[in-house]
C-alpha cells in the first residue's frame, strides 16, 4: 500500500519536473501559426482559446482533431513551436485542428502529504475533461463554418493531454454529468490518439454505457512519469496504456498499442517519427472503420534517453 501511495505522489511531483516552458508565439507571427484563435470558454478573468489551423483546400467537409498540450496540468504548452508545427502539418495533411487550452488544475497547488494529492490530480483531470468537452461543442456547433464532418472528429494529445483525451471517451462512454452537459445525445468521438497518457477511475477499468471509440496508444514501457501499467490504492486506480489495451483485448473494442521498450515519457514527445501511425489509424481505424486489434512493440537499444527517461520518481518522492 505504502509502494502505491509513494508512486502516486512521485507521479504528480515528476509532473512538474516534465512541465517545463518551451518558446510561445502568437498567432499570425510565423507560417506555422494558427489561422485563427477563438475564445470558447470564460472563468472570471480568465478566457480559454481555440487555435483553429485549417487546410487550404475546396473541400466540403473534414476530418477534425481536437489536439490537448502535454505540461502536467501545470505548464501551457498550447503555442510553442512543436504544438504548432504538428498542427500545420495536421493541418496542411486535410485536417481541421483546433488545438484546445484548458485550466491547469495542479498550477501552484501544495501538497503535505500522498493523499493529498489525489484529490487535486482528479480535479485538475475534471477541469481539463470539462474545457475539452466545451472545445468539443464549439468545433460542433461551428461545425459547417469550420468545414468540419461532425462524425470525424478525433481527440488527440500528450502526457496530461492525452490522460484528458482518454478521460474525455472514457467519461463519454460513462454518461458522466460533464459528458451528458456538453455533449449532444448519440455524439461519439471517432476516435483517440494518446501519446503516453492514462486514465483515473474510482470505479475500475470499465466501459458501461458504450463502447470506446477506436484508439491508438503510444507509450514507454518505462515510463515514470505516466505509469505504462497501473497505480491503485483503495478503490482509485490510475490506468496506463498496457492497461487500457488489455481492457481493449478483452472486450475485442478497436485499439492499436505501440509499446516502446525501456523508453520512458520522452514518447509523449514522439509524435513526429511516429506521424504515419497517426495517420495510418485516422485513415484506416477511424475514417475507414476497419477493426484492428493490434499490439505492436518497437526497441531501439541505441536511441538516447532523455534526461527525464531516467528519472526513478520513488526516490524523488523520497527526497
Amino acid at each position: 500500500m505504502f509502494r502505491s501511495m509513494t508512486l502516486f505522489a512521485a507521479l504528480l511531483l515528476s509532473f512538474t519536473l516534465f512541465a517545463q516552458p518551451g518558446p510561445s508565439v502568437t498567432p499570425g507571427s510565423d507560417p506555422a501559426s494558427p489561422d485563427r484563435s477563438v475564445a470558447f470558454a470564460t472563468y472570471d478573468t480568465l478566457t480559454l482559446s481555440l487555435d483553429l489551423y485549417l487546410p487550404k483546400d475546396d473541400a466540403e467537409t473534414h476530418r477534425c482533431i481536437i489536439y490537448s498540450y502535454g505540461g502536467g496540468f501545470a505548464q501551457n504548452n498550447q503555442r510553442i513551436d512543436e504544438t504548432k508545427r504538428l498542427c500545420r502539418q495536421l493541418a496542411d495533411d486535410g485536417f481541421v485542428v483546433a488545438a484546445t487550452d484548458y485550466r491547469l488544475g495542479l498550477l501552484g497547488v501544495k501538497f503535505k502529504g500522498p493523499l493529498s494529492m489525489v484529490k487535486p490530480l482528479e480535479n485538475a483531470l475534471q477541469m481539463a475533461v470539462e474545457d475539452v468537452f466545451k472545445a468539443t461543442r464549439y468545433v460542433l456547433d461551428n461545425a459547417v463554418e469550420l468545414r468540419v464532418d461532425p462524425w470525424q472528429i478525433v481527440l488527440m494529445g500528450c502526457s496530461a493531454g492525452a490522460m484528458t483525451s482518454l478521460q474525455c471517451d472514457f467519461e463519454r462512454c460513462g454518461g458522466t454529468p460533464l459528458a451528458k452537459q456538453y455533449l449532444p445525445d448519440g455524439f461519439r468521438y471517432a476516435g483517440v490518439i494518446s501519446f503516453a497518457g492514462a486514465i483515473f477511475s474510482r470505479r475500475g477499468l470499465e466501459y458501461p454505457r458504450d463502447m470506446p471509440a477506436p484508439t491508438l496508444l503510444l507509450h514507454g514501457t518505462a515510463d515514470q512519469l505516466v505509469t505504462y501499467k497501473q497505480i491503485k490504492m483503495f478503490n482509485i486506480g490510475l490506468y496506463g496504456s498496457n492497461s487500457i489495451a488489455r481492457k481493449f483485448k478483452e472486450n475485442h473494442y478497436p485499439y492499436k498499442i505501440i509499446r516502446f521498450t525501456n523508453e520512458g515519457h520522452s514518447v509523449a514527445t514522439r509524435y513526429f517519427s511516429q506521424y504515419e501511425d497517426i495517420i495510418w489509424f485516422i485513415n484506416h481505424m477511424v475514417t475507414e472503420g476497419r477493426h484492428f486489434e493490434i499490439d505492436e512493440t518497437f526497441s531501439d537499444p541505441f536511441r538516447d534517453r532523455p534526461k527525464w527517461d531516467s528519472l526513478d520518481p520513488t526516490s524523488l518522492y523520497n527526497n
